[in-house]
């Protein structure tokens, strides 16, 4: 077949049925929804280095699933385009590429663009969230430190390893590295203790801010990553770095951090009281305390996130703005603008307050899912997944369905009952820490089954086998009362919350806000 002219990404519009590109695919997987391959992505880039979104969907798998390999390069022929949907284009770009049933594949030998196509941003421009947010980036640094494995969550590909990394310039960043890549880089630095310094390419990586500074982190499977390998861009900076004598390499090792699991679970031991919900549904005092319980649905009509400032994550306010007209000095408007009352404070970010129901065995209470336990389960910032809410065209008084994936999932809660919630007799607290450990829930549910059974033996009274209930008449109102069984009533610890709750005035219900009353317990 005779092979027209030769198109470059950049002016993909131009291509025809004659003309044909030459590309590299960097990273090739596969879409998986509902335990099946919708799609095979790909990342692919031509001869001038420029990058693009590449898509073969299933109908078309038998023609290309086995000519398409990562690090090879090919002719393609007759491409067709589809439109970005998803919020978050991996290059950039409006379009990927698409091959169908009219597109030809063919092997390409004399490719002479990049090998690898790296893409490094420096690391104070992620620090200062001035590099890309919608796209990504790729970074070069040898390892400082890193914490050890995180593999707590059930699911594999949230298993996480933090790593920092230094660049010649010796700023430091933090990157969040999930899934295989994780144990990748895991294993290499078990298997390698004595190896002074580990310089690492990621290829791939995505924005993520906390606490209001940029870090980096892997996206699923895309990301790249080359440990101490044998590539241009490793070696020359190995050879940058030996010349920095204010480094003294050769002398230094890596540090090993705790663990962020240890760390939570020090909050988990001990440190505060265990309760159940029929114990705090009514804020009696200021406190913090342990909840296990499992989500049982996000409360509509609620906000899921709101925005907050960038530096020290306070909730933004609307001010009003004077504008002076130059034009017309007597022109004077006002308009609305949102500002942190920090005056130190310029840029905000969207942060997450997800409104969930909790339920175990002795009720049902709403709590507030904030920013940093959210973003740690959903592994996407509130930024991100609101640009695809945006891009569905959902309504915002409807939460993402992406929330969903917290539903019917048993967790470790550390609860804070604020001065707010006493003074405003106000039932929805704050989670400051949240655990999916089994280890650690399991034991917080054998503590409070041991709770519950020495509470009904100190409160249990044995009966004698003829003994009943007998009515009792009352001098002043004549109305007839039982006497209730002792196995009847419960713990001296719950009856007297209970006694507390019914001289007060009406309370918020958990889930739908409706007046709440606790009946009094005749003795």
């Amino acid at each position: 077949m005779e092979i027209g002219n030769k198109v470059y990404l950049n002016n993909i519009d131009q291509i025809d049925e004659k003309s044909h590109i030459k590309v590299r695919v960097l990273k090739i997987w596969n879409f998986v929804r509902n335990n099946k391959v919708c799609s095979i992505e790909m990342i692919i880039m031509d001869e001038e280095g420029t990058q693009y979104q590449a898509r073969v969907f299933n109908q078309n798998f038998s023609r290309f699933r086995h000519l398409l390999k990562e690090d090879e390069s090919y002719i393609v022929i007759k491409p067709n385009m589809a439109a970005v949907t998803n919020g978050f284009s991996y290059t950039g770009h409006k379009q990927t590429l698409t091959l169908d049933w009219k597109s030809i594949l063919k092997k390409c030998d004399d490719f002479s663009g990049p090998v690898n196509g790296f893409m490094f941003v420096d690391f104070n421009s992620i620090i200062e969230q001035t590099c890309p947010k919608d796209t990504f980036f790729d970074v070069i640094g040898h390892i400082v430190s890193f914490r050890p494995l995180e593999t707590s969550n059930p699911v594999p590909s949230k298993h996480y390893i933090k790593v920092t990394l230094s660049n010649l310039d010796s700023v430091h960043l933090k990157v969040t590295i999930f899934g295989s890549q994780a144990y990748q880089i895991s294993e290499y630095l078990k298997n390698n203790p004595t190896v002074n310094f580990v310089v690492i390419v990621m290829q791939f990586l995505k924005l993520n801010i906390w606490n209001g500074l940029g870090e980096a982190k892997s996206h699923f499977e895309v990301t790249k990553l080359f440990i101490n390998s044998d590539i241009y861009e490793i070696n020359e900076f190995k050879n940058k770095l030996k010349c920095h004598d204010n480094f003294g390499i050769t002398e230094k090792s890596i540090t090993t951090l705790q663990s962020y699991s240890s760390s939570y679970t020090d909050d988990f031991k001990g440190n505060f009281p265990l309760k159940t919900i029929c114990e705090i549904t009514e804020p009696i005092k200021e406190m913090k305390f342990l909840l296990v319980a499992s989500i049982v649905n996000i409360r509509q009509n609620l906000p899921w996130y709101y925005e907050a400032c960038k530096k020290c994550g306070k909730k933004i306010i609307p001010v009003p703005k004077t504008n002076h007209s130059y034009t017309n000095p007597e022109g004077i408007s006002e308009t609305m603008v949102v500002e942190c009352t920090n005056a130190q404070c310029k840029k905000s970010e969207f942060q997450y307050i997800i409104p969930i129901n909790v339920q175990d065995c002795t009720g049902t209470i709403g709590l507030t899912l904030f920013d940093r336990e959210a973003r740690r389960l959903l592994n996407i910032s509130a930024y991100e997944l609101k640009k695809i809410h945006d891009a569905a065209g959902d309504s915002d008084a409807l939460f993402p369905m992406q929330l969903n994936v917290l539903k019917n999932r048993k967790f470790g809660f550390v609860v804070d009952i604020t001065e707010y919630n006493v003074n405003n007799y106000n039932n929805i607290y704050t989670v400051l820490r949240v655990t999916e450990d089994m280890s650690i829930v399991c034991e917080l549910e054998s503590k409070i089954e041991l709770m519950s059974n020495q509470s009904v033996s100190l409160n249990q009274v044995a009966l004698e086998s003829d003994d009943v209930v007998q009515p009792v008449q009352k001098d002043v109102s004549h109305k007839q009362t039982k006497v209730l069984h002792p196995q009847q009533l419960i713990s001296q610890r719950n009856k007297s919350l209970q006694n507390i709750s019914s001289t007060k005035a009406k309370r918020k219900s958990t889930a739908e806000e409706t007046p709440l009353l606790i009946p009094k317990i005749e003795k």
